[in-house]
């Protein structure tokens, strides 16, 4: 199969999209398709004595981290993003990675490649670790702002149809984000989304949850707008941080403590690998008409080449078809409620 990546996306391009590139062709059976300005990614390519199936297509424009998504979409028409985008459009290849500005990515993706029928907005969608040793789907991270009931029950069963093929779990518990667990808590708009998943007979809602929840285990897919899921992401992020450099104080703090960390090497290498986002497939767009991986502008090669594995893997797994299939159900299932689902947004 092949994968476009926009080569010039992450802060430190192209360096890591090529070694990432290199590493995931060489290990499994992917065509990487490197676009971006060529006078760069040539040199670069030149490093490695074994490439694997990589390709160049040449763009002379960027999309900047700072630049306005719109104004980018608009006056940049030959830059690597776009350029990658249109390839996957025109079938020239399977699915889409970048690391550069996430708006961007968002914007062109909705516009080249457009929304899933029955889709009125994408979303962004993680996998994060939990307290329990497993995984909770997360969505939205920050495509939307500001979401309508519809919306959010349309990322409740994109959540759901993630996390059966990702999670493996058969009938994925789906929760929503809110203030308490009790069933009149929230605004108006999480009172109807909750009305319309109780009331929806493929999905397994289970209700009102906390935002602990995101990392206790009690659900397994936990939908929110893109404001409060960033919020949630950004601040465990930096928590983690937090409680990284407290460790690490403290570890070296004296000869019994270092003497411990060392006795502890391998739990510390093992929980690295569970809780750095270079270690995952990165954040996927759900509700576009294609696969399209959205990476951490600060991502290293490994998180370049594990994003390129999962993007075959979800390819591969039919993960646009089957959110398809989920959104056809949740209409039918919300077209037979007895009351009204429009709400004002």
């Amino acid at each position: 199969m092949r994968i476009v990546v926009d080569a010039m996306g992450s802060d430190n391009a192209p360096y890591p999209e090529v070694e990432g590139a290199v590493q995931a062709s060489l290990e499994a059976d992917i065509e990487v398709i490197l676009v971006g300005d060529q006078d760069s990614l040539r040199p670069e390519l030149a490093k490695y004595s074994r490439k694997g199936k990589i390709n160049i297509v040449h763009a002379q424009e960027r999309v900047m981290m700072g630049d306005s998504p719109m104004q980018a979409i608009r006056k940049k028409k030959d830059s690597s993003l776009l350029i990658g985008l249109r390839l996957l459009k025109e079938g020239e290849a399977d699915a889409f990675l970048s690391a550069g500005n996430t708006g961007a990515v968002m914007m062109g993706s909705r516009v080249i490649l457009g929304p899933i029928k029955g889709v009125s907005r994408s979303a962004i969608c993680q996998s994060l670790p939990t307290m329990d040793g497993g995984n909770v789907v997360v969505l939205d991270l920050g495509a939307n702002v500001d979401c309508t009931a519809e919306q959010l029950c349309q990322f409740a069963e994109m959540g759901q149809v993630y996390a059966q093929l990702n999670l493996g779990v058969k009938e994925p518990r789906v929760g929503l984000i809110n203030i308490g667990e009790e069933q009149a808590k929230g605004n108006d708009i999480a009172k109807t989304v909750h009305l319309n998943l109780t009331a929806s007979e493929h999905i397994n809602f289970i209700g009102n949850v906390e935002p602990k929840a995101v990392f206790t285990g009690k659900a397994d897919v936990v939908v929110c707008d893109g404001f409060t899921g960033n919020i949630i992401l950004k601040t465990s992020e930096a928590v983690a941080g937090l409680m990284k450099n407290m460790l690490n104080e403290e570890l070296k703090s004296s000869w019994i403590t270092k003497l411990g960390a060392l006795l502890s090497k391998k739990a510390f290498i093992s929980l690295k690998k569970r809780s750095d986002p270079n270690e995952k497939i990165g954040a996927l767009l759900l509700g576009i008409n294609g696969i399209v991986v959205i990476l951490h502008g600060s991502c290293t090669s490994n998180g370049i080449k594990n994003a390129l594995l999962g993007a075959k893997e979800e390819f591969e797994m039919g993960l646009t078809q089957h959110l398809q299939q989920g959104i056809e159900e949740l209409r039918r299932d919300v077209e037979n409620l007895p009351c009204p689902t429009a709400d004002e947004s």
